[in-house]
């Protein structure tokens, strides 16, 4: 074709087919033309007797002038032996930010995740790691993730130790995830490794907190007052729902999003039984209900036409975190309390109790990957009724 010129380009015929032309300036240099018109400037040039093709960008808005320089640097990179669109996808590769690689994370890990565990992830990154969202992940070094360990550690050391353990999660992830055309790994170090190195992470106090056994009867007396106390007045207010709620966790010892979750048919009243799939630990749970239960059970499917045990302000979907009867709850009862104080204090009880230990284990469904003895222990959910009742009875005692 000779020599590109823009009057020569500018003048090119729509082809009825894809057409190629070729610069005589630069060997190697080539324009692309579409049905539609569409002129795209390109490079190629056989390697090892594989044509390689590198797009350069589309004309007019790359000039004949700047495709040629384009061109040239091209053809040199692939001179010294470098293919130019492997390094284009590595360039690319390690551009990518820690927003990207959270998102990817999350994509990545599907239904493995909870929705708990999702919003959790989000939350620590968007309230302390958001100016660190467009960072290129390469970017991110040991000593920004000591600094910033310290600054949160000042507010929480808690805190400060689940914000690194997520980074330290997207670190990792990216290290398996992100390959350069060979398959070696873009990412190569994890920086979350001088907290480890300089044994700064914080140390964290497990949590203690229970309803004591002689505040079992004002726990109980406040939250059964929930419905008609003047705190809720204003109607409607769920404290029927919510009231249920905490009697259920505190005589199940479930987790509060698998008892917030709870639909009708995890409920077995032929076999006054519950039965989960969808639980934290991924494993399926069953447990034997007490007669106490069953009758709170019974009450609320009559009244109610939802399909979960405890809806929420639309019917058609669970009860999200019940902040403001909770609130209630301490108010009237002036004990300070969490939903997961009643898992606690199910656990204490029934160690109190002397429930032997493999079958508290399956009562509050904990797995423990250390102990290879539970695994080869099939508890019956029969063999779980006794422990419950004695549990049910010695709270129902208390609060006489």
């Amino acid at each position: 074709m000779g020599n590109f010129t823009s009057k020569m380009l500018d003048e090119l015929p729509t082809p009825t087919n894809r057409k190629e032309y070729f610069d005589d300036s630069v060997k190697g240099l080539t324009l692309r033309v579409t049905t539609t018109g569409i002129k795209t400037f390109s490079v190629m040039k056989r390697v090892n007797g594989k044509m390689i093709r590198t797009t350069l960008g589309r004309y007019p808005t790359l000039t004949v002038k700047q495709a040629r320089a384009k061109a040239i640097n091209i053809l040199n990179i692939i001179n010294d032996g470098i293919n130019p669109n492997k390094q284009s996808i590595e360039h690319e590769l390690k551009k990518i930010t820690l927003k990207q690689v959270l998102d990817d994370y999350i994509t990545s890990r599907g239904t493995n995740l909870k929705v708990d565990t999702v919003n959790n992830y989000r939350g620590a990154f968007n309230g302390y790691l958001k100016d660190w969202g467009e960072k290129e992940l390469l970017s991110i070094s040991r000593d920004m993730v000591e600094k910033r360990h310290r600054k949160i550690t000042k507010q929480s050391p808690t805190r400060a130790n689940t914000v690194m353990r997520l980074v330290r999660a997207l670190f990792n992830y990216a290290m398996g995830e992100y390959e350069d055309a060979d398959g070696n790994p873009i990412v190569l170090h994890n920086p979350t490794q001088r907290l480890s190195h300089i044994k700064a992470w914080n140390r964290e106090k497990r949590k203690q907190t229970i309803i004591k056994s002689y505040d079992l009867k004002t726990w109980w007396d406040a939250v059964h007052a929930l419905p008609t106390h003047e705190l809720n007045a204003k109607k409607p207010n769920h404290s029927e729902t919510a009231r249920d709620y905490f009697i259920f966790v505190l005589l199940t010892g479930l987790r509060r999003r698998e008892a917030s979750t709870l639909t009708w048919s995890d409920i077995d009243f032929k076999d006054n039984t519950l039965n989960i799939e969808d639980t934290k630990n991924h494993e399926s749970h069953a447990l034997p209900l007490t007669d106490y239960l069953v009758k709170l059970l019974r009450q609320r499917k009559a009244n109610t036409d939802s399909i979960f045990v405890f809806e929420g302000n639309d019917p058609t979907k669970p009860m999200n975190d019940p902040k403001k009867q909770l609130a209630k709850a301490r108010e009237i009862s002036k004990l300070y309390f969490n939903i997961h104080d009643l898992r606690r204090t199910f656990i204490t009880i029934a160690e109190s109790l002397g429930v032997p230990k493999y079958a508290l284990k399956q009562l509050i469904n904990h797995k423990d990957a250390r102990d290879v003895t539970a695994g080869y222990i099939i508890m019956d959910v029969e063999r779980l009724r006794q422990p419950m009742n004695d549990i049910t009875d010695y709270i129902l005692e208390q609060v006489k």
